[in-house]
């Protein structure tokens, strides 16, 4: 049984936004990966001037070549838009499961609700945003990310964020419109149990979406959290999404 999990960031952030949410992983007794997604891990002036073109499809190659070059198949671990990238990943290559919190909507999935909408509105009325970076808007992220964590521990996360690609987005929001098809994954193709966590007050990546996630995922586990916002991995319901992925990795003996 596998010992290596790889945590995939979501929009916005880099690998160290994982804190000690990795280090409380690591305490289970698993290996913890947090790479950064393309550009990520730059200063906010590179990720700008690189990131806007990057498409969901560079993120996955990378991340696939990590996976593939680890000793045996990881779990996957993603947040937000790194569930897209879970999935995504878990299609191309053999992993031993997923943990999917929050997770982005795959191309079926109907994603254009109000909260999703109003927070990345301004990216999407921007002339170019197809190829544009999308800044980290603060009112936005503080009122549908962080909407239930306290005003130092926002303050504390936005501070850290860095521009996401456009291209990505427009993959995401626009499906139906990107000849590559990268948002489109073929459920049956991945194997090992699924994990899925939402909460009754994330209005980034609302309940809905995670619920149909997990019925792409025959036998998994959907799990929502009463009261908790979008950021699972720190601030005020760290411990209980913590102690819910405990009890999943025992039960399916990874730990």
């Amino acid at each position: 049984m596998t010992k290596h999990i790889v945590l995939i960031h979501g929009t916005w952030c880099d690998g160290n936004v994982w804190g000690s949410f990795a280090d409380k992983i690591t305490a289970m007794g698993l290996t913890v990966h947090t790479p950064s997604l393309r550009y990520h891990d730059l200063t906010y002036e590179e990720v700008e001037a690189k990131v806007g073109a990057v498409s969901l499809t560079d993120y996955a190659d990378d991340l696939v070549a990590l996976v593939d070059g680890l000793p045996e198949k990881p779990i996957l671990l993603g947040h937000s838009l790194g569930c897209l990238l879970a999935q995504m990943v878990a299609e191309r290559t053999e992993v031993a499961g997923m943990i999917l919190m929050g997770p982005a909507p795959t191309a079926d999935i109907f994603a254009l609700y109000p909260t999703m909408v109003r927070c990345f509105i301004r990216h999407f009325l921007r002339w170019g945003f197809w190829k544009k970076p999308m800044p980290p808007y603060k009112v936005e992220f503080f009122n549908y990310c962080m909407n239930v964590q306290d005003p130092e521990l926002k303050e504390d996360i936005f501070k850290d964020l860095v521009p996401e690609s456009g291209k990505v987005y427009t993959q995401m929001a626009f499906p139906f419109a990107d000849k590559t098809r990268a948002s489109y994954v073929d459920f049956s193709k991945i194997k090992g149990p699924v994990l899925v966590i939402t909460g009754s007050e994330d209005k980034m990546t609302v309940s809905p979406i995670a619920r149909k996630t997990a019925r792409n995922y025959p036998g998994s586990l959907l799990v929502s959290i009463t009261g908790a916002d979008h950021m699972y991995e720190t601030g005020k319901f760290q411990d209980q999404t913590l102690a819910v992925i405990r009890d999943w990795l025992g039960q399916k003996q990874f730990i």
